[in-house]
C-alpha cells in the first residue's frame, strides 16, 4: 500500500469548538487511506500476511466482536490479497452491518459464546483452532503483535516525511499497537500521548513495552497513556460525548466514530480546554478511521463507513 504523506495532513478549521480554539491541531487522515479497509488497522496487517505468503499460508484467522474494525480491515484485505479469512466472532449478533461487509469480502463467521471468547489469547486454545483450520496463520485480536508494531513504523515514516514539526501525536489506543510502533519510530523530542478507549485497563503501558519487546524494538519518543477519556468504557458513550463528537463534525466537517475518535478529539479539547496543553504548540492527531462502526450509533446521522 502506496500513501503519499503529502496527501494526510489538514489542520482543523480556525473556529472555536465549544469556545475553545483548536486551529493548532493536525489531523493526520488515515481514515482517507487503506481502500476498503481505511485507518491503521491496514498497517497493523500488513506484515502478518506478508508472513503469510512468505509460508505459502492462503488462510488467515483472528477474533474480534461483531463491530471488530480490525475483522473488518481483515476481510477487506484478505479479499484484495486472495486469502481466505476466518472470523471468531465473541457473542451471539452474527448479523450486523460490519459482519455483513466481511461476509461478502468472503470471510467465514465462527461464533463462540462470550466465555469461549475469553480464551482468545491462551495459546493451546489458538493452536487447536490453527489445526481445526490448517493451514492457516493466527493473528491476535486486534492485530496485536511484534508484526502488528513493525506495520504502524511506517505511521511514523510518514508523519517525518510530510516535514511537519510535532510536540506532541495523539491517538487512540485500544491494544497499544500502533502506539508502540510510533515510539518505536518518532524522535526523542516527540511525546506520543494515548487515549485509552477502555476503563480500568491499567496494564497497557505493559502491553505497549511487551509488544515492542516481541517486535524487537526499543522505545525512542517519549510516551504516556491517558485513562480517563474512555467515557463509560469501551464502545461506550455518555451524553458529553455525544454532544462533543456532533459540535465536532458540525464544526469540522471530520466525521468520527465513539469508539476511538470521538474521543481522541474530546480528550485534546478537553486537555486544551484546561491548559494542560498551549494553544500554540502544533498537536498532531491521528484519525485511525473505523468509521464502518458509526452504523452501530443510531444518534450519529447518515453512514459515514467509508
Amino acid at each position: 500500500m502506496a500513501v503519499k504523506s503529502s496527501t494526510l495532513f489538514s489542520s482543523l478549521r480556525d473556529v472555536p469548538l465549544l469556545t475553545v480554539p483548536m486551529a493548532n491541531v493536525t489531523v493526520m487522515r488515515l481514515d482517507r487511506e487503506g481502500g476498503a479497509a481505511p485507518g491503521n488497522k491496514s498497517f497493523k496487517l500488513r506484515h502478518s500476511l506478508q508472513r503469510a505468503r512468505r509460508q505459502g499460508l492462503r488462510r488467515i484467522l483472528s477474533f474480534g466482536g461483531a463491530w471488530s474494525n480490525h475483522l473488518h480491515a481483515l476481510a477487506a484485505v484478505g479479499a484484495e490479497m486472495g486469502m481466505e479469512t476466518i472470523a471468531v466472532v465473541r457473542g451471539g449478533e452474527v448479523d450486523t452491518p460490519m459482519l455483513q461487509d466481511a461476509r461478502r469480502w468472503g470471510m467465514h463467521i465462527v461464533p463462540v459464546s462470550r466465555t469461549q471468547y475469553r480464551r482468545h489469547s491462551d495459546p493451546e486454545w489458538c493452536e487447536e483452532l490453527a489445526q481445526r483450520f490448517a493451514p492457516c496463520l493466527v493473528i491476535p485480536e486486534g492485530g496485536a503483535s511484534g508484526d502488528g508494531v513493525r506495520g504502524c513504523l511506517e505511521i511514523g515514516r510518514l508523519i517525518r516525511d510530510s516535514g511537519r514539526r510535532f510536540t506532541r501525536v495523539v491517538l487512540p489506543v485500544g491494544t497499544g499497537t500502533t502506539l508502540a510502533g510510533l515510539v518505536a519510530d518518532l524522535e526523542p523530542d516527540i511525546e506520543v500521548v494515548g487515549i485509552s478507549a477502555l476503563c480500568g485497563a491499567r496494564d497497557l503501558e505493559q502491553r505497549v513495552l511487551a509488544s515492542l519487546d516481541e517486535s524487537g524494538l526499543a522505545p525512542r519518543a517519549s510516551w504516556r497513556i491517558l485513562h480517563h477519556y474512555h467515557c463509560g468504557g469501551f464502545a461506550r458513550t455518555n451524553a458529553a460525548l455525544r454532544s462533543f463528537m456532533l459540535a465536532f463534525e458540525d464544526a469540522q466537517a471530520i466525521a468520527l466514530e465513539p469508539v476511538y475518535t470521538g474521543k481522541l478529539f474530546y480528550a485534546i479539547h478537553a486537555q486544551l480546554a484546561t491548559a494542560a496543553w498551549s494553544p500554540d504548540e502544533p498537536i498532531l492527531a491521528i484519525h485511525t478511521g473505523g468509521l464502518q462502526g458509526r452504523r452501530g450509533f443510531p444518534w450519529l446521522s447518515g453512514d459515514q463507513s467509508g
